[in-house]
């Protein structure tokens, strides 16, 4: 009877790590997929966020002095608002390969890059406004940036139409 009892133990034992080795495997392998979808879902995000930010500073571009507030958060990548580049750019590590490698691709008036980034990926997209008849600042300051990284909080944006200087409607944005 006690060789009986011994057995079933040992079974039972068996079957447990054999189990727990099966889950371990099967997680391994979905793990990765479910943080490209996550990557991916960021970045589709980003997007939407990037358009509703451009629209913003469209809408504040129409008259002197408007001031509108935009709220932003940013849960993964950073994002920089650079005044002498005239460009507004979000980037980030991501396991999603977004489009293909160093090759740019228009998404309406954002910008998308990929490229190889150790084994996985570095997202950027970018809104330029070179072309636009449009100047940003950074508290009104011509040639600078800010960089905004991940927070708990979202960041308060106020973009402000400060009229035009030099040919350009001066876009200034203040940081909260």
């Amino acid at each position: 009877m006690e060789k009986k009892k011994g057995v079933v133990w040992i079974s039972t034992v068996l079957y447990v790590l054999i189990g727990l080795a099966i889950m371990a495997s099967l997680l391994a392998i979905i793990r990765p997929k479910i943080s490209e979808t996550k990557d991916k879902f960021v970045i589709d995000q980003t997007i939407q966020s990037l358009n509703t930010l451009d629209d913003t500073i469209l809408r504040a571009r129409e008259a002197t002095g408007t001031r509108l507030n935009y709220m932003i958060r940013l849960d993964k990548g950073s994002l920089t608002i650079d005044g002498a580049k005239n460009t507004i750019s979000w980037q980030a590590v991501s396991n999603y390969q977004y489009s293909e490698a160093n090759k740019t691709i228009n998404i309406g008036k954002i910008r998308a890059l990929t490229t190889p980034y150790m084994s996985i990926w570095n997202v950027t997209l970018t809104l330029d406004y070179t072309g636009y008849n449009v100047n940003l600042t950074i508290n009104g300051n011509y040639n600078s940036a800010k960089t905004l990284m991940p927070a708990g909080t979202p960041y308060s944006i106020w973009i402000t139409n400060n009229g035009t200087r030099q040919g350009a409607q001066q876009i200034d944005f203040s940081i909260a």
